[in-house]
C-alpha cells in the first residue's frame, strides 16, 4: 500500500484534488516518460515506477503527486522538466520534497516582456521577471547580494540596467551606484554623470582604485555602526544604499600568463570584493556580480555563498549552471528567446526578463544627469580628474 501522509496543494485558486485512481491525460504522458527514461527501481524482474496519489486541479494549473520507492537525482528531474514542457507545450515545474511533485500551468510562460509593464513596489525592490505565477521581485534588503551568469546576448547587462533604472526612478536621493564595466565601458559608461553614479570604472585599474575607495568607506562606517550600537543598515534611520554592478567580473580574475604585478592588483580586487560579500550587507552596500563565464574560480567562495539570490540566463553546459545557480537547468533554457533566465533562491523559478533599450532609460532617468568631476588613476598609477 501507498499511504499518503501530507500532501501539498495547491494555492492561490481552489483546487479539486483526486486519489490515486484517477488517470488523466497528463498522467499518461507522465508514465510514458517514466518508462522511456527509466525512471524506476528495479525490484527482482519487476520496475517499480513513481505512482500516482493525487492529482489536483485548478482554472491555473494541474498538480500531479507522485510516491518513488527511491528520491530523484536533480539532473533527472531537470531532464524530465524540459521533456514535459516540450511534450505538452506548457510550463512545467518539477521538485522533490519527500513526493514527486509535477506541476502543470494552463498559461504559457511569456516570451517578452515590456519594462513599462512592470507594477510598482515599495522598499528596495527590482523586478526579476515574470512568469505564468506573474511578477517575481527582489528586495535588496533581505538579500543584499546576487549573482548572474549567462552566455554573452541573452540578457545579463539588461538585467543589470534594469535594476539600475528602477531603482532610480523608485530612490532617486537615496540610490547609489559604482558600476564596474569590464566591456571597457561600453555599457555603463554614458551612465557615468548620473548624479547617482559615483563611478565607473572600465579596465581593472580602475576597478581596484574604486573598490579600495569602498573598503575605506565600509571601514569609517563599520565604526560608525560600532559606536551607535547598530548591527544593520536595516535597523537603522540611515536611508542610502549602495549598489556595486560588475559586468563581467572574470576580467578580474589573475590568470598565469599576467604579470606579477598585475596578478597582485586583480588578486587585491577578488579579496576586497570577498569582504564586500561577507560584511557589505550589513553595512548597506549591495553587490551584483555578473559574468560570462561561470566557473569556481570566478564565482569564488565568498561571493557565491553570501549571495541568496543567483539568476542565470542559457549557459552552454550543465556544469556552468551548477556553478551557477547550485542545479542543473541554464543548459536547457531557449536558445532563441532572449531575456529568459533562472532565479534561485530557495527553489529555482523560470521567469522573462523585461526588457528596457537606452533610449527607454535616458527618457527615465536621463533628467539626472550633471556635470562632475571624477577622480581616476592614469596609466602610471596616479589621480587624475576626468570633468564629467
Amino acid at each position: 500500500m501507498w499511504e499518503l501522509i501530507t500532501i501539498p496543494l495547491l494555492t492561490g485558486a481552489a483546487a479539486l484534488c483526486f486519489g490515486k485512481t484517477t488517470f488523466s491525460e497528463e498522467h499518461r504522458i507522465v508514465q510514458q516518460l517514466f518508462e522511456q527514461y527509466h525512471i524506476s527501481v528495479k525490484d527482482g524482474k519487476e520496475h517499480r515506477y513513481p505512482k500516482l496519489v493525487r492529482e489536483c486541479k485548478s482554472t491555473k494549473r494541474i498538480k500531479l503527486i507522485y510516491h518513488t520507492p527511491l528520491a530523484l537525482e536533480e539532473k533527472t528531474l531537470r531532464t524530465l522538466q524540459q521533456v514535459l514542457s516540450v511534450t505538452l507545450n506548457q510550463e512545467v515545474n518539477v521538485s522533490f520534497k519527500k513526493w514527486l511533485i509535477i506541476e502543470i500551468s494552463k498559461h504559457k510562460m511569456p516570451s517578452y516582456v515590456s519594462y513599462q509593464d512592470v507594477p510598482y513596489r515599495k522598499g528596495w525592490m527590482v523586478p526579476l521577471g515574470k512568469n505564468h505565477q506573474g511578477w517575481q521581485f527582489h528586495h535588496f534588503d533581505h538579500t543584499p547580494h546576487t549573482t548572474i551568469s549567462g552566455t554573452t546576448r541573452f540578457g545579463k547587462t539588461v538585467m543589470m540596467k534594469v535594476m539600475m533604472t528602477y531603482l532610480i526612478e523608485h530612490h532617486p536621493w537615496n540610490a547609489q551606484f559604482i558600476i564596474i564595466d569590464l566591456k571597457g565601458g561600453l555599457e555603463f559608461d554614458r551612465y557615468k554623470n548620473l548624479q547617482q553614479v559615483k563611478w565607473v570604472a572600465s579596465n581593472p585599474k580602475e576597478a581596484l582604485y574604486v573598490l579600495e575607495q569602498v573598503q575605506k568607506d565600509m571601514k569609517e562606517r563599520m565604526e560608525r555602526f560600532k559606536h551607535q550600537g547598530w548591527s544593520n543598515i536595516v535597523d537603522t534611520p540611515l536611508s542610502q544604499r549602495l549598489f556595486i554592478l560588475i559586468d563581467e567580473a572574470a576580467q578580474l580574475m589573475p590568470e598565469k600568463f599576467m604579470e606579477k604585478e598585475e596578478k597582485k592588483h586583480l588578486a587585491h580586487c577578488q579579496s576586497i570584493l570577498s569582504e564586500i560579500a561577507r560584511i557589505g550587507g550589513a553595512l548597506g552596500v549591495r553587490l551584483v556580480y555578473g559574468t560570462q563565464y561561470p566557473t569556481s574560480n570566478v564565482l569564488n567562495g565568498s561571493i557565491k555563498q553570501n549571495a541568496d539570490l543567483k539568476i542565470s540566463f542559457r549557459l552552454g553546459s550543465d556544469y556552468a549552471s551548477k556553478v551557477a545557480i547550485d542545479a542543473y537547468g541554464a543548459e536547457t533554457l531557449p536558445s532563441d528567446i532572449k531575456g529568459r533566465a533562472l532565479i534561485k533562491t530557495h527553489e529555482v523559478k523560470e521567469v522573462q526578463v523585461p526588457y528596457l533599450n537606452h533610449e527607454e532609460i535616458w527618457k527615465r532617468i536621463g533628467g539626472y544627469e550633471i556635470a562632475k568631476q571624477t577622480v581616476m588613476p592614469n596609466e602610471t598609477g596616479e589621480d587624475y580628474v576626468h570633468l564629467g
